[in-house]
């Protein structure tokens, strides 16, 4: 125990603004938790932040399902060529003003010094049915060791609606719209010393599938936000969505086997068992049985307000001036229907078409990869290549 207490007593010093024998003050509540990642190479401290936001949320013309059938159903007419279910449902804007609790966890590194200079920090937002925990997988699927050993603190965060973080309606309130404001409360709660006593000169924004739609999301609205973003597991095609959502097999999720979504409203969904999760996520076999059974376990909920609403935050972000870098697995079933090779590099088509006015742009095809990029053994190729990008970017 000597070396963590040692480990976790050196990091505490590095952001407190007080004498070092006291740790670090998450704002808002006294209380952290102190831990690792996975493999115990990176000092993390965890907390549940509460963040105020305004967001124009829709106002949607659907009930909340009352059994599975309707889910089923619903799901069809969503999925339908040529569905108008999205449009239907509209029933205009529906401004949410409220504060939520949201779990986040910040990760530097264990050496006192490095650590006490790190001045930026990547904002990492996950996908759909994942959480926080996508980041930090297992030792050697860890992109938060990769970035904390090159010199960055992290901040990984369960979105609303999702783990650790609060459950609000799952139709009229977490929507698209809502996690674009959290991750934009969150970047100005890094540079303004709000999270921690140590604020942020430099804000790196990750995202994850959905997670970057979400920082597209940001990058749209709060140009300004992020001083670099790296999208990952997206392109500029939706054409194989339906194909992947089909295959999710969504199902409400206080039904759920594991027990853990017991209370839940039904308008949370969850995949409900390992083949819905292999399917569109994983590439067989270039991945490592124990971590699928991982990312099983970890699997998480999504809701019909985001399912309806995420389409309304993609647009291009003209105005957005910073580096750009596009990630795709080579056999992305989501976003590329299983070849991202064809019929050209997916990845370099996402920068010309959402950031015009970019400063750089980078992209690459993780070979061997499925959509879960990061389960897959070709993670480590994804990191040094996301990490050298921000290098060459002088961030």
């Amino acid at each position: 125990m000597f070396p963590l207490l040692y480990i976790l007593a050196s990091a505490s010093e590095l952001f407190a603004a007080t004498p070092p024998t006291r740790p670090p003050t998450l704002r808002g509540n006294p209380s952290f938790t102190a831990s690792t990642t996975a493999s115990g190479e990176s000092v993390c401290f965890t907390q549940d932040l509460k963040v105020g936001v305004t967001s124009d949320n829709i106002r949607l013309f659907l009930a909340p399902p009352v059994n599975q059938t309707v889910v089923t159903q619903t799901l069809v007419e969503l999925l339908q060529f040529n569905s108008d279910l999205a449009s239907r449902a509209n029933g205009g804007r529906n401004t949410i003003q409220d504060s939520y609790n949201i779990y986040v966890q910040l990760c530097i590194s264990s050496d006192a010094q490095v650590a006490r200079n790190t001045r930026t920090v990547q904002s990492l937002t996950h996908g759909d049915t994942l959480d926080h925990t996508y980041w930090d997988i297992a030792p050697g699927y860890s992109y938060i060791d990769a970035a904390v050993a090159a010199g960055y603190a992290t901040l990984s965060y369960d979105r609303i609606g999702v783990g650790k973080s609060q459950h609000p309606d799952p139709l009229q309130v977490v929507q698209a719209p809502l996690q674009v404001e959290i991750a934009h409360g969150l970047v100005a709660m890094l540079r303004n010393a709000q999270i921690v006593q140590h604020a942020f000169k430099k804000v790196v924004g990750v995202g994850h599938s959905a997670g970057s739609t979400v920082t597209q999301g940001v990058t749209t609205k709060y140009p300004k936000d992020f001083d670099a973003i790296i999208l990952t597991g997206t392109s500029t095609s939706p054409a194989y969505v339906t194909t992947a959502l089909a295959s999710f097999d969504l199902t409400i999720a206080n039904l759920d086997a594991s027990g853990k979504f017991d209370g839940l409203p039904n308008g949370y969904l969850v995949q409900p068992n390992q083949q819905s999760i292999q399917f569109p996520y994983f590439r067989f076999p270039n991945f490592d049985p124990r971590v699928l059974a991982i990312e099983v376990a970890n699997k998480q909920t999504q809701t019909f307000g985001e399912l309806l609403t995420l389409g309304s935050i993609v647009a291009p972000s003209p105005q957005f001036t910073g580096p750009v870098d596009v990630v795709l697995g080579e056999n992305d079933l989501v976003f590329c229907g299983g070849d991202c090779t064809k019929p050209q590099d997916q990845s370099a088509l996402v920068a010309p078409v959402f950031y015009p006015a970019a400063s750089r742009s980078e992209h690459y095809i993780v070979p061997g990869a499925g959509h879960s990029i990061f389960a897959h053994y070709s993670a480590g190729k994804a990191f040094a290549q996301m990490l050298d990008f921000l290098k060459a970017s002088a961030i």
